[in-house]
């Protein structure tokens, strides 16, 4: 285990020292990773339709099911909320959001349990963020510092206001609601984190920048993580090309990536701070993905039109 450690904290040393090929790096597997599952998703396609009519069958016999009829009468909110989603739909959206939100959980336990616990984890961020500031160029600091402030509460808020601003205008009052909520929620949760965690941010002799509160989970990460992954379920949307909604999350994936690998670069956060990040944006927006869709399928009340996309 031990010798296991030590070659982790080599790795992360030897990368961190080429920071321009470690984010190279980060981008080309996020994007190729996108493009291989959708590569197999076209290749599977016929396979998935079968499997999905099969699904879709079993879903509408349960709906049958005498157990089901007794629990719909003693649970009429939660049943006429079933109603409304056709199976395909439910199966689609709730089943694939529960299996991320599962998933990013996970991981987010995962991560604060090894860096509470002082694991292995906690030796490579700390290898990381000195080879990292060991190898900054003044150029890279100036273009970064930038860069990231497009991740601040502020830019975040006037993107938050824009794009509302053109949901109401197209009378999706939903969809804005929904996306108002999913980046102020993101922006409280990150703050009862931090201060659960209490984790506190690297410490250098001649810090490259300068952040304030704590450190467990970077909310540049997280909110980045949040906005951009709203902004690629509307693109999903509205967008009417599979190759415009490809094209359209992928350049999310590799600004969401490009934003953490910021935050490690300037030394303001550490590895794992990043990936917790990561992974309680990705718990936040399928809850909120989840409960926009289910508000999506009752107009009526809200927008009095089908839903969009």
């Amino acid at each position: 285990m031990e010798a296991l450690d030590l070659r982790a904290d080599q790795l992360a040393s030897a990368v961190g020292a080429r920071p321009l090929l470690l984010l190279a790096l980060l981008l080309a597997g996020t994007v190729g990773v996108l493009l291989g599952l959708v590569a197999v998703a076209r290749l599977s396609e016929r396979h998935a339709r079968a499997l999905w009519a099969r699904a879709a069958r079993a879903y509408s016999a349960a709906a049958e099911h005498p157990v089901t009829q007794r629990l719909s009468i003693r649970f009429p909110a939660v049943a006429r909320v079933l109603r409304e989603l056709s199976a395909a739909e439910y199966l689609v959206i709730h089943l694939a959001l529960g299996l991320v939100l599962t998933l990013a959980a996970l991981v987010f336990v995962a991560l604060a349990e090894a860096v509470s616990g002082g694991a292995s984890i906690v030796q490579v961020d700390l290898a990381l963020a000195r080879a990292l500031h060991a190898s900054s160029s003044s150029a890279g600091v100036t273009a970064l510092r930038a860069f990231t402030y497009l991740g601040s509460g502020w830019a975040l808020t006037v993107l938050a206001i824009v794009v509302a601003a053109v949901l109401l205008k197209r009378r999706q009052r939903v969809l804005a609601v929904g996306w108002l909520i999913a980046l102020a929620g993101s922006g409280l949760l990150n703050r009862a984190l931090k201060a659960l965690f209490a984790r506190p941010r690297p410490l250098f002799d001649e810090p490259l920048a300068v952040a304030m509160g704590w450190s467990f989970p970077s909310g540049h990460s997280m909110g980045t993580f949040v906005t951009f992954g709203m902004l690629s379920y509307l693109a999903i949307l509205f967008l009417r090309t599979l190759r415009a909604r490809v094209a359209f999350v992928a350049f999310a994936l590799g600004w969401t990536v490009a934003m953490g690998f910021s935050r490690i670069y300037l030394g303001v956060h550490y590895l794992s701070d990043v990936l917790a990040g990561f992974a309680a944006g990705g718990v936040w927006l399928a809850v909120c993905v989840s409960g926009i869709e289910v508000a999506r399928r009752r107009p009526s009340r809200i927008d009095g039109r089908p839903p969009a996309g």
